[in-house]
């Protein structure tokens, strides 16, 4: 048998059972995710993926006697879209499903061993009908908020912004948003000014972070939990999964994992080469807070390393907290080589803080250890150190901790909360802003994103202020739109942009071929009334007939009205069923492109029968 991995696997344990017994277990690696295994029994079996941090996905496979077994899992970002923990390869069409395929029966799943929560779904139950009896289980909060998500770049002065310059690609999931920002390759990743997300969450916070733009792309992940919007959740990670694998290993790495990456990857990479200008500046800031974390296993780094990093990105918080630890590290145990290494280290945390914000969390929580060890260092030998040192250490350390009340951290990413500007002035005091309305400044952020979350959802609103109209209402970048190497599903490729835009009030009419129903799928839209008599909330679904074989990774294009943003996204499916839930104030023609089949759907809301009055009628 030949087996693979998800391709986007970073760094996690691979464990495969059947039979009785475990086949294989092992930490893969980008480099280390193919197994070959002979003299395999026929019969059914399972592998739990567990990536760093991450819940597991199981999926189960048949191995048939007398012929070549070749078993290639989707990414792990298709898996968990499931909404189950549970998928299944099919043999037959050789590709993987979120339902049981016909090639495995119910009674043959007896024969594995697997955990209680996967029996739900191993019954047969849909993963909604799982989702919707844990809900009545709990209280659901009905509340329904606004989100905005924007991007801006950094201007010739530190910490002055400005809109962003670069590109993004969206992708929407059942209750998960990602956004996608390209590698630029116009872009120098080592002296280029800095980007900052920002996430307005309608009377909840307004949610900051620097963004790394990682070689490869960087991909921001806003997920709706199930219970509640005002626990957004927000994570940031490499598209590269060998440069993700050193984010999760930071953030959630056991030993054993992070002795994976390093005999894998790292090992790969002179300590040089990680400061060349080809390579990754937050990789070399990743490999350096590995090196801290995990002595032992990562390394050895010297201060001399830490200079040099600090000197090609001084502009990172971080390169100068890492250069302050190997100085800590490194000192000889005499007490004038004790001493100079705590001076220093009070230096490189100072320029730390002029620098501006971490990129990570751990940055962040070792400037606040070395402040506090410094502290502890300096009031024992206050005599040898001096005033000077000790002052500056204590100015450091109390804006630091003065600002403790706005520094969150999500998943490995650093994060800050926008202040309460009349909390500050009319009682001098740091605390988070908690009743924003869910907006951005258009002067100075790129929206790319204005939605509405709510438990378990997250809806695209008509309306963003930067919406692009070009290509007929369907934004594309012109490095996409011309280039041979773009991927047959991407949306560069859909066959409307062979095709004239409609009227200018309704771009996509008539341009996707003017039908609802085609080849075994089906395009229609459903209503519900908001609190507002000027909006709706629209649900538009695609469905596939029985006879239609999903596979876990599917998707289709909605393309929506220019005055979305975004006005095309990428929907996968779950199970047969592909769903958009937007809010417009009036009508026009939704556009479907599914490339898998190459097949296109067309819906004029107007036209629906029952449809809203402001639908109809604008």
């Amino acid at each position: 048998m030949h087996f693979e991995a998800p391709v986007d696997l970073s760094v996690g344990r691979v464990r495969i059972v059947g039979d009785g017994q475990t086949i294989a277990d092992w930490v893969a690696t980008p480099d280390n995710r193919v197994m070959q295994a002979d003299n395999l029994k026929p019969g059914l079996y399972s592998a739990e993926i567990r990536p760093a941090g991450v819940s597991p996905q199981s999926v189960v496979f048949k191995v048939y006697e007398g012929q070549a077994n070749t078993v290639i899992l989707p990414t792990f970002s298709a898996l968990s879209s499931t909404g189950s923990n549970t998928s299944f390869f099919d043999t037959d069409s050789l590709q993987t499903m979120a339902e049981i395929p016909v090639s495995i029966s119910d009674e043959s799943l007896k024969s594995i061993d697997f955990p209680p929560d996967q029996s739900a779904q191993l019954s047969g139950v849909a993963p909604e009908q799982i989702l919707e009896r844990q809900r009545s289980q709990v209280t659901v909060s009905a509340d329904k908020r606004r989100i905005t998500i924007g991007l801006s770049e950094e201007r010739a002065g530190r910490e002055t912004f400005d809109l962003f310059r670069g590109q993004t690609r969206m992708e929407l999931f059942p209750g998960r948003l990602e956004i996608e920002i390209p590698t630029d390759i116009q872009r120098d990743y080592w002296t280029d000014r800095r980007v900052r997300l920002s996430a307005a969450i309608e009377q909840v916070r307004i949610e900051r972070c620097l963004l790394p733009l990682y070689r490869g792309g960087t991909r921001i992940t806003i997920a709706a939990p199930a219970f509640s919007p005002s626990d957004l959740e927000l994570s940031i990670f490499p598209v590269d999964p060998k440069l993700r694998a050193l984010v999760r290993a930071l953030d959630a790495g056991t030993s054993e994992e992070v002795i994976a990456v390093r005999d894998d990857l790292l090992a790969k990479n002179s300590r040089e080469a990680m400061l060349g200008l080809q390579s990754d500046p937050w990789g070399a800031i990743l490999v350096g807070l590995l090196a801290i974390r995990f002595p032992g296993i990562v390394g050895p780094f010297d201060e001399e390393w830490g200079n040099e990093l600090a000197d090609q990105i001084g502009w990172a918080f971080d390169a100068h907290v890492i250069r302050a630890s190997l100085a800590l590290a490194g000192s000889a145990p005499s007490r004038g080589a004790q001493d100079l290494a705590i001076e220093n280290a009070v230096t490189y945390l100072a320029a730390a803080q002029v620098a501006g914000s971490p990129y990570y969390r751990y940055s962040n929580q070792l400037f606040g250890e070395m402040a506090a060890g410094i502290a502890s260092y300096i009031k024992a030998n206050r005599k040898r150190i001096g005033d000077t040192v000790a002052d500056r250490r204590d100015k450091l350390y109390s804006r630091w901790h003065r600002e403790l009340p706005l520094q969150r951290g999500s998943g490995p990413t650093f994060t800050w909360l926008a202040r309460d500007l009349d909390a500050l002035k009319e009682r001098k005091v740091l605390v988070p802003k908690r009743n924003p309305s869910g907006k951005l400044r258009a002067r100075d952020t790129t929206v790319i994103f204005e939605g509405q979350v709510s438990a378990g959802q997250i809806a695209i609103i008509s309306g963003g202020v930067n919406s692009s109209a070009g290509s007929g209402g369907i934004a594309v970048s012109a490095l996409e739109l011309h280039s041979a190497d773009a991927p047959s599903d991407s949306l560069s490729q859909m066959p409307a942009f062979g095709r004239p835009p409609g009227p200018d009030v309704d771009p996509n009419k008539g341009r996707f071929g003017g039908q609802a129903r085609c080849n075994g799928f089906n395009l229609s839209a459903t209503f519900e009334p908001t609190k507002s008599k000027d909006w709706v909330t629209i649900n538009l679904t695609v469905e596939a007939e029985r006879s239609v074989k999903i596979g876990v990774g599917d998707f289709a294009w909605f393309v929506l009205h220019p005055t979305f943003s975004p006005s095309a996204l990428k929907v996968s499916f779950r199970g047969n069923r592909a769903r958009l839930r937007i809010q417009a104030y009036g009508g026009f023609t939704v556009g479907v492109w599914l490339p898998k089949p190459n097949t296109e759907l067309e819906c004029n809301l107007a036209a629906i029968a029952g449809a809203p009055r402001i639908i109809q009628s604008r």
